[in-house]
């Protein structure tokens, strides 16, 4: 009963933040949920912090069509009680990368085993779940986290694959291949030239993608 009347509480609140024109441009870009409010992410972020996380609370909330309420499940489950089992279901609901995005930055890096979950990801014939899998790393970077040599050559044995698809479902995902590999490099120039002569090998620098992704690291460095 708790739970409902915090349900019918939230839903109300969404419908007072509803922007319309938002809402109206998501759709036209293709993202095609039974309800979109189009409330912006930080008036999402705001409600989220007026409840206290809660496990059940999130998953009734991951269950709806709605894109606020899919946001509001991740920002809303607690941490500590996500796991690969959850972790798995929500990649392969997520309707959208919108959505992948806001799990892989908020619970999937929570994680004991993150780095290695998301290195299986990325091998995985799903393509959203690759998407997740390099979105995941791409948090993980940043953070300062690394790869050891397997798990590097794991990594770019997944990239080259990744990169080698030419059909136009798999561009979201290449370009989340792309960013985790610029965050990579990022922290040593050592690594960034290895990586550059390794990519040179693989006989697809004629992508523009990888040209400009060279390009970019060797001026950096």
């Amino acid at each position: 009963m708790e739970i409902r009347e915090t349900i019918k509480e939230i839903k109300t609140q969404l419908r007072l933040s509803m922007n319309g024109i938002t809402s109206a441009h998501q759709r036209k870009q293709g993202l095609d949920y039974k309800i979109n409010f189009g409330v912006e992410i930080p008036r999402l972020k705001e409600l989220a912090s007026n409840y206290r996380k809660d496990r059940q609370l999130a998953e009734v909330l991951w269950a709806e069509n709605i894109r606020e309420s899919k946001l509001l499940a991740i920002f809303l489950y607690p941490t500590d009680e996500f796991t690969a089992e959850t972790a798995e279901k929500w990649i392969d609901e997520s309707p959208f990368t919108e959505i992948a995005d806001h799990l892989c930055r908020n619970l999937l890096v929570s994680l004991g085993d993150a780095k290695e979950k998301a290195l299986m990801l990325i091998s995985d014939k799903s393509n959203m779940r690759r998407y997740c899998g390099y979105s995941t790393l791409s948090n993980l970077f940043r953070t300062g986290a690394t790869l050891d040599p397997k798990e590097e050559s794991l990594y770019l044995e997944a990239l080259k694959e990744t990169l080698d698809q030419t059909e136009s479902s798999y561009l979201p995902t290449c370009n989340a291949a792309i960013i985790s590999l610029t965050k990579y490099t990022e922290e040593s120039r050592e690594r960034a030239a290895n990586i550059c002569d390794k990519i040179e090998k693989w006989g697809i620098s004629d992508n523009e993608a990888i040209k400009n992704l060279i390009q970019n690291i060797r001026e950096e460095y």
